[in-house]
């Protein structure tokens, strides 16, 4: 069937196919496409779609808490496509905005809290119980995961869609954009005061502990250009790949695969030493990529006829 009119293209609509993991790509993103397409001539806003996926976010949780795995799972994996679809349709209808991004942020929280706990709560007891202490670990280390995935995607779609660029808010208009939700009333100004700001934050206090340069507000207004886009490529795709792999869907798809051949056990101790081991890789293999970037950066900032921000500043 042909689609419906307006809608753009599967490729299109992805930010792109770099920053995301091989599940997210070839299952997650097709299926959200599939819901988007059968919805797109209908009123159903992103907002709403993200409000679905809390809502079947949280009967996954109520599930799981009744050892009803296997429905868990699967109602995890369903609220896991409709957080991609939102996405995918506030794109084809351009209605992307900061405050769905912070609405989207605080479903993830809602969806997480009602899933991860009644998970840990079975992973403790049981025929292949985990120590206590073991869930609680994973759940604080994953934060630093969800953030640092996100600053390092943005910086990426920054850096290489020429004339696109990310979607994310810099720390400068934070101030300006609090004021206008406030304007716009309490449901807006409690998502992007508490969960934008507390994101973007996050963000900031673990990139500079962990890699400070990357940090640096010349990096991230840089212009791209197809020769910028290439050498950000050649140096970060590799340990892009590997923040791929510890952003929020492959932990959603791995509590859902875990519930459904009821181990929940079995996700406490992969996404605490497997998800933390990668996470540890990436840092290490992110820190060189920043150096090596920002010396080339330079080097091509300097070649005659090249204005860039680089040439105003050091680290």
């Amino acid at each position: 069937m042909a689609r419906p009119r307006g809608l753009p293209p599967f490729e299109r609509l992805l930010k792109s196919r770099e920053v995301e993991d091989p599940v997210n790509v070839w299952l997650h993103r097709p299926l959200a496409y599939a819901f988007v397409w059968a919805t797109f001539r209908t009123r159903l806003t992103p907002n709403a779609i993200t409000g679905l996926a809390m809502l079947v976010g949280i009967a996954a949780g109520v599930a799981i808490l009744r050892e009803a795995f296997v429905l868990g799972g699967l109602l995890l994996w369903a609220s896991a496509i409709l957080d991609g679809a939102d996405g995918l349709m506030a794109r084809a209808k351009n209605m992307s905005s900061p405050f769905g991004r912070a609405l989207d942020g605080t479903a993830d929280v809602v969806v997480a809290v009602a899933t991860v706990f009644p998970t840990l709560y079975h992973a403790t007891r049981g025929a292949h119980e985990v120590p206590v202490w073991w869930g609680f670990l994973a759940i604080v280390l994953t934060v630093p995961h969800l953030m640092l995935y996100d600053f390092y995607k943005e910086s990426y779609l920054r850096a290489t869609r020429i004339g696109r660029g990310g979607e994310s808010t810099d720390p400068e208009d934070m101030q300006r954009l609090v004021a206008e939700a406030k304007a716009r009333g309490p449901i807006h100004y409690l998502a992007v005061r508490y969960t934008l700001v507390g994101m973007i934050d996050g963000q900031k206090t673990f990139v500079e502990a962990l890699d400070p340069l990357a940090a640096s507000p010349m990096l991230r207004k840089l212009e791209a250009t197809p020769e910028s886009a290439e050498l950000h490529r050649r140096f970060n795709r590799a340990p892009m790949r590997l923040w791929a792999a510890v952003s929020l869907a492959p932990h959603s798809y791995l509590m859902a695969l875990c519930l459904i051949f009821g181990r929940p056990d079995i996700y406490v101790v992969v996404r605490l030493f497997v998800m933390n081991a990668i996470f540890v890789l990436a840092v290490i293999l992110q820190r060189n990529a920043t150096r090596q970037t920002w010396t080339e950066q330079r080097a091509l900032a300097d070649r005659p006829g090249v204005h860039n921000l680089l040439k105003e500043g050091r680290p």
